[in-house]
C-alpha cells in the first residue's frame, strides 16, 4: 500500500483553515440586564401666577415653560417639561360660558384620548371630584403602546376648564419605560390632587 504525501500547497491550506477556526472567540451569553435609571425625589414647589385663574404643586426637577405658540391669545397654556425622562405634560386652559360651551371642550377633550384607542390595550376613566363640588373631572390612564399614557382635564362647573396630557417626546416601547411613567404619573396625580381654583 503507497502512502500519499500532502504537497506543500495542501499543508499550507490546512494551517490556515486551522488558525481562521481556532482564533475566533467563544460567544458566552450575556445575562439580561437593564440600564440603571436615576428617579428624583418626590419633591414639588407651587406654582401660582399672578395671570392665571388656577395653582397646582410641580416637581422641583421639572421646568415649567409657557407654550410659545399661545402667548398672545391663551396666556395659561404652559409645557411642564420633564427633563431628566425627556417628556413633557401639555397643559391648556380655558373658559366657557355656558353648557355647550362645556360640551365642546370635553368633547374634544375625549376625541383626544380616544383616537389612540388603535393602539391602546385599554383606556381607564378615573372620576375626580371634591366635597364642595368646586372642581370634577375625568383621568384617562390608556395602557399600551400609545403616543401618550396619561390624560386629564378638571373643571370648576360653571367656567374653567383645565386640560393636561403627558408625551415621551421619543418613540416609546411600554416595558421599557414602565418605571420611568410610573414616577411620572405620581407626579401628575400630585399635580392633580394639589390643583386649587384662584
Amino acid at each position: 500500500m503507497k502512502k500519499r504525501l500532502l504537497n506543500t500547497q495542501q499543508v499550507l491550506l490546512l494551517i490556515l483553515i486551522s488558525l481562521v477556526f481556532s482564533c475566533q472567540e467563544k460567544n458566552n451569553p450575556r445575562p439580561i440586564s437593564y440600564p440603571r435609571i436615576y428617579l428624583p425625589s418626590h419633591e414639588y414647589n407651587i406654582f401660582d401666577s399672578a395671570h392665571c385663574n388656577y395653582s397646582f404643586k410641580k416637581p422641583i426637577y421639572s421646568s415649567l415653560k409657557i407654550e410659545e405658540l399661545y402667548t398672545q391669545n391663551k396666556p395659561c397654556w404652559y409645557n411642564l417639561y420633564f427633563e431628566p425622562f425627556d417628556a413633557t405634560l401639555h397643559i391648556s386652559y380655558h373658559e366657557y360660558t355656558n353648557s355647550n360651551g362645556f360640551d365642546s371642550l370635553y368633547e374634544d377633550t375625549r376625541k383626544l384620548v380616544y383616537k389612540h384607542i388603535v393602539k391602546a390595550d385599554d383606556i381607564e376613566e378615573i372620576e375626580v371630584t371634591n366635597k364642595d363640588s368646586s372642581m370634577s373631572g375625568i383621568i384617562y390612564k390608556l395602557k399600551g403602546n400609545t403616543a401618550t399614557n396619561l390624560n386629564f382635564y378638571l373643571c370648576d362647573n360653571q367656567s374653567r376648564y383645565f386640560r393636561g396630557a403627558l408625551y415621551f417626546n421619543y418613540k416609546t416601547n411600554p416595558d421599557s419605560i414602565a418605571p420611568i411613567y410610573s414616577h411620572l404619573s405620581e407626579d401628575v396625580m400630585e399635580l392633580i390632587s394639589s390643583f386649587k381654583w384662584k
